[in-house]
C-alpha cells in the first residue's frame, strides 16, 4: 500500500502536476540562501525558464545579489544539481534569476494561539435546576455536580 510520500512522488513528474516539482525544486533551492536572507523571501515560481523570487523591502542590494549569485552558482553547477539533495531540479531547466522587491510587510500567520490555555471563564450557572434523572448512577452523579456548583457561587475563591 502507497502512503501519501509515495503517491505525491509518483504523480509530480506527470504534465499537469510539474507545479508541484517546481515547488519542490524553489524549496531546495531556497534552502542554499543564508536562514537571516531567507526569512525575507516572499514567495518564488518558474515561469519559462527564469525562477523570479519575491523579497521584502527589509534586504539591501548585497543582499539581493547574494540571492542571486548563490542560486546561480548552484545551478551552473553540475555536480550540486545531480546530487541527491537536488533530485527535484533535475529535470527543470532553469536559465536566469529575477528578485523582485516587495514593499509590502511579509505576514506572518500562526496557525494556533499558545494562550488558549490561560483562558478562564467565571462560572454563572446557579445549581438551582431540579435533577429529575431516573437512573441512580447518573442522579448521584448530576447531584455532585451540582453541589460543587452550588459551592462555588457562595464560596468563590
Amino acid at each position: 500500500m502507497k502512503n501519501a510520500q509515495d503517491i505525491i512522488t509518483s504523480i509530480q513528474y506527470k504534465p499537469q502536476f510539474k507545479k508541484i516539482l517546481h515547488h519542490k525544486c524553489i524549496n531546495k533551492l531556497m534552502n542554499t540562501i543564508l536562514p537571516a536572507i531567507r526569512r525575507s523571501v516572499k514567495h518564488g515560481y518558474i515561469n519559462k525558464s527564469i525562477l523570479y523570487i519575491t523579497i521584502t523591502s527589509a534586504l539591501n542590494k548585497y543582499d539581493k545579489d547574494n540571492i542571486i549569485k548563490t542560486i546561480k552558482t548552484v545551478l551552473n553547477s553540475k555536480m550540486i544539481l545531480q546530487s541527491e539533495r537536488f533530485v527535484a531540479c533535475n529535470e527543470i531547466i532553469i536559465e536566469d534569476v529575477i528578485v523582485y522587491v516587495d514593499h509590502k510587510p511579509k505576514i506572518d500567520t500562526s496557525l494556533h494561539r499558545t494562550d488558549v490555555d490561560k483562558l478562564t471563564y467565571p462560572e454563572r450557572a446557579s445549581g438551582d435546576i431540579e435533577i429529575k434523572i431516573e437512573d441512580p448512577k447518573l442522579k448521584t452523579l448530576a447531584q455532585s455536580i451540582q453541589d460543587i456548583i452550588k459551592k462555588e457561587q457562595h464560596d468563590p475563591s
